[in-house]
């Protein structure tokens, strides 16, 4: 099975209100079938919120082929058909925190390409937060 890939058709629930603030206005992200909204995302990513403790998946990472992934599920701009991504513990927090490294960035940039879908798509690789080199722009946190 790939490590990113459009998910089945139908395979998502409708509509679930966030499992932290209770928020269900939208179709949110997904983090170990967990439901999450931006601003619960964003507090995880800058360490205000409750980390997060999900058994992992016995799947590969889609960056580093790392054995031992969360699913991450996530609804391109303008479409109701989500895109599940595997990623182990340190690319999920690069993804959610905006701060992949360039190759990190370019692996999923790839395999993006490949489902026909471009990182503009999805919103924590669009431009705003990248540059067309895989650079971080906005990080939520520095690591020193």
């Amino acid at each position: 099975m790939d490590a990113i890939r459009l998910a089945p058709t139908g395979s998502v629930f409708p509509q679930l209100p966030c499992c932290r603030c209770g928020d269900n206005s939208r179709y949110w992200d997904r983090l170990g079938g967990k439901t999450y909204c931006p601003n619960c995302t964003e507090a995880l990513a800058v360490g205000d919120g409750e980390s997060i403790a999900e058994r992992t998946d016995r799947r590969r990472c889609a960056v580093c082929h790392h054995l031992g992934t969360l699913r991450y599920l996530t609804f391109p701009l303008n479409s109701r058909r989500p895109v599940e991504m595997d990623l182990c513990g340190e690319h999920l927090r690069a993804l959610l925190s905006r701060r992949l490294g360039p190759h990190a960035y370019g692996q999923l940039r790839r395999q993006l390409t490949g489902l026909e879908l471009a990182v503009s798509r999805i919103f924590l690789l669009h431009e705003a937060f990248y540059d067309d080199h895989g650079h971080a722009l906005q990080p939520a946190v520095e690591w020193y």
